[in-house]
């Protein structure tokens, strides 16, 4: 007798295929940024791609922890808890944009000692760019931690194709406000940076408009009511941490070995192990 399968080979590849393509269009915010300021001038170039690299890591951290609570969310549809589905949902929204308001905080109040640490000593030039991208780019930490979070509840739920949409036109609209706010207005690397806030400002509404409909098994509304349950979010920061920490630890692999503390290498042996 023919084993039966809970999913067959097509509806895996619709499920994995817009995730694949979601995370390569992420991606490519930053990068783009990188190749439209390179006319700008070498200062800017070095500029956005240094910031880059740390606002990769960041952004990474924050999809890490947004997964550990798809987890949870998923296993309570699962199980046809929709009660506690919808309240893990609003925990993960609460608790990944809380974390995220925090670091943006502290990117702006510490945002020149922090990068004078990480990039040590550059060029007077870049410093004073890498300062604009990184103040624009510190105040989007927010709307991403908010998207990843929503996002991965419809992933929840299957629906991944609603996601990489949302990605797909907000990384066109980086792309044409880039080109409009660096060649037209010549405002440079300040033009990318907010093109990229504005972009991921969109991500962030859209995907929490959707999110309120009713047309889904989860649905979350009120968001400004949202209230800690530690219990709840114990569980999907346990999940979401070690997840993190592995991600972590292979973004400060792929950092330039001039960005990396001389005892980065030490510290990544001991966590692998």
């Amino acid at each position: 007798m023919e084993q039966q399968h809970m999913f067959t080979n097509r509806m895996i590849r619709n499920l994995l295929v817009p995730v694949v393509l979601e995370q390569i269009l992420n991606s490519i915010m930053g990068t783009a940024d990188t190749m439209m300021v390179s006319n700008v001038g070498s200062a800017a170039l070095s500029a956005v791609s240094l910031v880059d690299s740390i606002n990769v890591l960041l952004i990474q951290a924050f999809s890490a922890l947004a997964a550990g609570g798809a987890i949870v969310c998923a296993q309570y549809i699962g199980q046809r808890n929709y009660e506690k589905a919808n309240m893990s949902a609003r925990q993960v929204l609460f608790i990944i944009t809380a974390i995220s308001v925090v670091v943006s905080a502290v990117c702006l109040i510490f945002q020149k000692p922090l990068l004078r640490l990480i990039f040590g000593a550059v060029d007077a030039d870049v410093m004073r760019a890498s300062e604009t991208y990184f103040f624009f780019t510190a105040l989007s930490f927010p709307f991403i931690a908010a998207y990843d979070s929503a996002a991965s509840i419809f992933r929840a739920q299957e629906n991944t194709k609603g996601p990489m949409t949302i990605s797909m036109i907000s990384n066109i609209m980086n792309i044409g406000g880039n080109a409009v706010l660096i060649w037209v207005f010549h405002l440079g690397v300040a033009g990318a940076a907010i093109s990229t806030l504005v972009s991921r400002i969109f991500c962030a509404v859209v995907v929490l408009w959707q999110l309120r409909k009713d047309r889904q098994p989860v649905v979350v509304k009120d968001y400004l009511k949202i209230r800690p349950d530690w219990s709840m979010i114990g569980r999907i920061l346990g999940l979401g941490i070690l997840r993190e920490l592995r991600t972590v630890c292979f973004s400060l692999e792929s950092l330039p070995s001039s960005l990396r503390f001389p005892h980065w290498e030490q510290q990544l042996s001991q966590l692998r192990q």
